[in-house]
């Protein structure tokens, strides 16, 4: 062999080692990619398995279940449940929906009780651009909310649907229409007085009135507080009420906590001047845990049809005034609320000198029942 020969074969043995272990090299990387791809698809399987098997499991805590959808459908109506109940913020806040034109009030449920709510009006505003929202939210409660939002939604009428169609995201038509509404939120920091209503605007984004034919949103208090502003001092006549001795009808005593009806039941001479038993009406939620009685009382009420000429009438009036004698009793039991309480006083006269009582309701100390009462 020549020495050119020699070198060839040495060049091509050479090569032959080099492509070897290339090949070598080559196969042992894919090898454990191959090894390591596996693994992924292995892990992935089981994430995917372990994700399948959480949204069953959450599926079933929420209470629905779609046996006959695909996976892909249950987990966006998953999606759209979870994104629900992070909108409300807990169970106890549940939307309401209100719509223009709609008259008197609907109920607001929140975490601080139920409320009620109407809206008033929606007006545009020439200044800013949009329109303003007047809604009135009825407290019937014995605390002020301070500080609340409104989280929602804006937008058309729901879709006309025919016989049979359901009113669900499972229809189309409905999944259309929500996807169409604009979300709003807004902070507001007017204060809810107790038991009274309460006006204010909110600021709406809207091209048209058409937008905001339905207003729907939840109402999250962030702010609420006993208050007793405004309790003390003179009541004006107007709080007083008048009772009449073997009058059925009840009559109305307002307070600063809102309007209690109050009836006679019975008399009973007592030790120190005569028993009145009472039935007070207390239609709000608080508990009246110390409350007090003043005001006046005395014989009947002269009958106009008794005088035969105006000044008659006033003349005995005047003189009815001033047999008026003023009292202040204690009531003896506590006025539950959203029932009548049977509760007696004492004033210091007669049986017979009483057939006439007229009265304010001055409330010392109230409470709100203990969660599960």
């Amino acid at each position: 062999m020549t020495r050119f020969g020699y070198h060839q074969a040495a060049l091509v043995i050479f090569s032959s080692f080099i492509f070897s272990s290339c090949d070598n090299k080559t196969g042992s990387r894919l090898d454990r990619l191959e090894a390591e791809i596996r693994e992924v698809r292995s892990d992935t399987r089981d994430e995917v398995a372990q994700l399948k098997t959480r949204v069953i499991a959450a599926e079933t805590k929420i209470g629905f279940s779609q046996e006959d959808g695909s996976f892909a459908d249950r987990l966006g109506s998953l999606e759209q449940s979870v994104d629900g109940i992070r909108t409300l913020g807990s169970r106890g806040n549940k939307i309401v929906y209100l719509r223009t034109g709609m008259g008197g009030h609907t109920l607001l449920h929140t975490d601080h009780g139920t409320f009620l709510i109407r809206l008033e009006s929606v007006n545009i505003n020439i200044e800013r651009g949009g329109y303003d929202a007047r809604l009135s939210v009825g407290n019937p409660y014995g605390f002020a909310i301070n500080q609340f939002t409104l989280r929602g939604s804006h937008g058309g009428g729901t879709p006309e649907l025919g016989d049979g169609e359901e009113y669900s995201l499972a229809n189309p038509e409905i999944r259309a229409w929500q996807e169409s509404l604009a979300p709003f939120e807004v902070r507001v920091s007017k204060t809810l007085a107790p038991l009274t209503w309460t006006a204010f605007d909110i600021e709406m984004q809207a091209d048209s009135r058409e937008q905001l034919e339905v207003i729907s949103f939840v109402m999250l208090v962030e702010n609420a507080d006993i208050t007793t502003d405004g309790i003390s001092g003179v009541q004006p006549e107007s709080s007083m009420a008048h009772l009449k001795m073997g009058s059925l009808g009840a009559s109305i005593m307002r307070t600063e906590y809102g309007a209690f009806l109050v009836n006679f039941v019975s008399t009973e001479k007592s030790k120190d001047g005569t028993q009145l038993r009472l039935e007070v009406g207390n239609p709000y939620g608080f508990i009246i845990e110390e409350a007090r009685l003043s005001g006046n009382y005395g014989p009947a009420v002269p009958s106009r049809d008794a005088s035969a000429t105006e000044a008659e009438y006033q003349q005995r009036m005047a003189e009815w005034t001033t047999q008026l004698q003023p009292f202040e009793a204690t009531i003896s039991d506590k006025l539950f609320g959203l029932r009548k309480t049977k509760t007696t006083i004492v004033v210091p006269s007669p049986k017979g000198e009483i057939k006439f009582l007229r009265c304010r309701l001055e409330i010392d100390s109230l409470s709100l029942p203990k969660a599960g009462e």
